[in-house]
């Protein structure tokens, strides 16, 4: 029986976020902590605990460290990541000897004085496991690939999807690999390229989505173990940010470095094609306006909670309000204060209420309205990445006619339940603003005639060039047309 440890540190850090990160931000995601007895039940565990459940699934000895994950927001307050990362390696010197290492990272996690945190991770379970012990990690596909991870790791495997819809199977991935190599039938052997190129990629359109097939064709191949393609995260500024390949083959190197070579130029030819879509946000209620019929969406893409914005801006709801839009709703605004004031006054009243424009420069100013309460859930939640994600007090309310989300935690919007939950049916509505880059799309593409992404200000937005990078390596693409990628 295969004895493995396993755990998961996950954070996707902003180095453009206004929000500091600590342990508090953790235990109000996810951080179960099991060798301390602290036990998150499994519906709040998520999609980060999937190696330690999908182990345990397959008969092996599982040894469970930490499960530790925020949402976006700046770099982790040093003394807490230094914490979580002593915890999790006191639990593996406890646990050895192990077989092998299993642990789901983000890819883009920062800390103060730390610039590469998975790199740190995986260079310390090194020095305690050895160098025989197979390392596996499971990464998001917006991670930045370094030296250290690929130096120190077995293998690492991205998801390939964006949305992420398809990290319980790089889980199995992952695992079958590890299983393999402890059973001495495969030797695992990685290659990686960095790439001079940032953004967002979509994997839902074309010609990214013949890629990402030819991909998982290709795997298919004999002595080909797993192909990633990194998007990286560009909001990181650290000199690790670009996007990147990794091919891990059975025992040949010299094959693992060509594939990543033949991939990676591939997807820079590509980058203009594959690049997320935007539009102004004027032109974006423009194009919304000449459609009468069916669902049209608006992705707020600069105000993402996802990537670490503070989802309170008010620019796209200004702009639903001075546009006089009828049947349209909005979600969701992170406003605990709001939610607060709400359900003080309860469902049906009508009161004054400052909404959003909060966290920092990018939020814009307050939204001052007369507002009707339409409905209150002291627990409402949604559906993230095939999980149900809690998201505790939220209320609706209607302001010029529009039905605007308010919730108490800050989350981008993943699926309909944050606004069924409040009473809100999404298909009957002929507007839909959402708070989300791209993870919106598995649930809510199937209702809507047309999805249009626009970019405000914001701390996620797609337009670069408001951002002024100190550290990201020059030249790289979009920011230096000229960057190349030699193979």
């Amino acid at each position: 029986m295969m004895r493995i440890f396993t755990a998961c540190f996950a954070h996707e850090s902003s180095a453009f976020s206004p929000i500091p990160t600590s342990i508090e931000n953790f235990r109000e995601g996810l951080l179960h902590r099991p060798s301390r007895g602290e036990l998150v039940p499994i519906r709040l565990q998520a999609i980060e605990c999937a190696l330690t459940a999908k182990a345990t699934e397959r008969g092996y000895d599982v040894v469970e460290s930490i499960g530790a994950a925020a949402t976006p927001s700046g770099p982790t307050i040093r003394a807490d990541f230094e914490a979580l990362r002593d915890e999790l390696l006191s639990d593996l010197r406890k646990a050895m000897p192990v077989d092998a290492v299993a642990l789901f990272l983000h890819g883009a996690q920062l800390a103060e004085g730390y610039d590469d945190c998975e790199g740190e991770i995986l260079r310390a379970v090194r020095e305690i496991v050895g160098p025989e012990v197979p390392i596996g990690a499971e990464i998001d596909l917006h991670g930045n690939i370094t030296e250290a991870m690929m130096a120190h790791a077995t293998l690492i495997i991205a998801c390939k999807e964006y949305p992420h819809t398809d990290f319980l199977e790089r889980a199995d991935e992952l695992l079958d690999i590890l299983e393999a190599t402890v059973a001495g039938d495969t030797k695992p052997t990685a290659a990686y390229c960095k790439l001079p190129m940032m953004g967002l990629f979509h994997t839902t359109r074309e010609p990214m989505r013949g890629l990402v097939d030819r991909l998982m064709e290709m795997e298919k191949e004999a002595g080909i173990l797993s192909l990633s393609i990194a998007h990286g995260f560009f909001f990181a500024d650290t000199p690790h940010v670009g996007a990147a390949v990794i091919a891990v083959t059975d025992n040949d190197m010299p094959r693992a470095e060509a594939l990543c070579r033949e991939i990676g130029s591939e997807f820079f030819a590509l980058r203009d094609q594959v690049a997320a879509p935007t539009t102004s946000v004027a032109d974006a209620f423009d194009e919304a306006a000449a459609h009468e019929d069916g669902l049209t969406i608006i992705a707020d893409t600069a105000d993402n909670a996802g990537g670490g914005a503070g989802s309170d801006s008010t620019h796209l709801l200004r702009e639903l309000i001075d546009r006089k839009t009828e049947n349209a709703a909005l979600g969701m605004i992170w406003d605990p204060v709001a939610v607060d004031f709400a359900f003080t006054a309860g469902v049906g009243a009508n009161l004054p209420l400052r909404i959003g424009g909060k966290v920092g420069r990018y939020s814009g100013d307050p939204v001052d309205a007369e507002v009707t309460v339409t409905a209150l859930n002291p627990a409402l939640s949604q559906i993230s990445f095939g999980y149900e994600q809690p998201l505790g007090r939220a209320a609706a309310v209607r302001l010029h006619g529009i039905d605007v989300v308010l919730s108490a935690a800050r989350e981008q919007t993943h699926s309909p339940e944050c606004f069924t939950g409040l009473g809100i049916n999404p298909t009957t509505k002929r507007l839909l603003v959402l708070k989300s880059a791209q993870h919106f799309h598995a649930k809510f593409s199937p209702l809507a005639d047309r999805i249009i992404y626009a970019v405000a200000p914001g701390v996620t937005s797609l337009d670069l060039t408001t951002f002024t990078y100190k550290n990201v390596p020059r030249p790289i693409w979009p920011l230096d047309p000229e960057a190349t990628f030699a193979g």
